[in-house]
């Protein structure tokens, strides 16, 4: 039988409460997030949720923001159908097209395959697409990379496409880790290893590049572990905030022996890319 979902629809004011209600609900159970002009769409299984759910989300009653919501049922199966008729191709530069299995396939290079069922990283949002940036300048030629919060799956297979000899995907959302492995068959990929888990497990591994594409405060809490899996050459490429943001995550990540590159900004979401001392 199909999982009940709740969809959570918020209207924000001012609209950068949006990340700051999106890092609260992250650690309650919701498992997907969409953004809009008006605020959030927020995605919770019905068995996870209950009346005084709310009750923990301290922005609800701050006086800054005003923020009122509405609720409503869908089946995985049926949200998965609305997202089969809202899904329109991306392109990413000259040389990356994001489709789904029902589109055409592209004559770009990496024509990359996704569908996300319930998962983050479909290509349309901003930070998905300046992380996508970055993995197509940088040379991933025989890399060993992590994806930390990798979703869908997506920036690990074009990591994959793009030369690298190993990508360990992870995430602690079971639904993103069966998702991972539906498109890693979908893209043809043989060099990723999946991993349900948080990144405590990849401690012991090494890697050149660290990728993590997540909500603001589930990247502070993963800074330590990103410190105790690089070496001497690691890039680390971080997105899932907005420019505001920036200053405090360049502070807060150079405690953890990285260093401040470069960033990229899409309207006020900021990739940026580190390298470690």
């Amino acid at each position: 039988m199909d999982e009940l979902y709740l969809i959570v629809t918020f209207n924000v004011r001012p609209v950068y409460g949006v990340e700051i209600l999106i890092a609260e609900l992250s650690y309650l159970g919701f498992e997907m997030f969409e953004e809009n002009e008006f605020g959030l769409i927020a995605y919770i299984k019905d068995s996870d949720f209950s009346e005084n759910l709310f009750d923990k989300v301290r922005i609800l009653s701050s006086k800054e923001f005003k923020i009122d919501y509405k609720i409503s049922k869908v089946q995985n199966r049926n949200w998965n159908e609305k997202w089969e008729r809202n899904f329109d191709p991306v392109e990413i530069g000259q040389y990356c097209t994001i489709r789904a299995p029902f589109h055409n396939p592209s004559k770009k290079e990496y024509d990359i395959i996704i569908k996300p069922e319930m998962s983050f990283g479909t290509g349309h949002h901003e930070t998905t697409q300046l992380m996508i940036e970055y993995l197509l300048e940088q040379n991933l030629e025989n890399k060993r990379i992590c994806d930390v919060g990798c979703g869908t799956g997506i920036l690990s297979i074009i990591s994959e496409k793009r030369g690298a000899k190993l990508v360990d995907a992870i995430d602690i959302n079971i639904n993103c880790y069966h998702n991972t492995l539906e498109n890693i068959k979908r893209n043809n990929c043989c060099k990723i290893k999946t991993i349900h888990s948080s990144s405590d497990t990849l401690i012991g591994n090494f890697y050149d590049m660290i990728l993590s594409n997540i909500t603001l405060n589930n990247l502070k809490d993963n800074f330590e572990n990103f410190n105790k899996i690089s070496n001497d050459k690691t890039t680390l490429i971080l997105s899932g905030f907005y420019e505001n943001d920036h200053e405090n995550i360049n502070e807060l990540i150079n405690n953890f022996g990285f260093i401040f590159s470069d960033y990229k900004t899409r309207n006020n979401w900021v990739a940026s890319r580190y390298y470690h001392k």
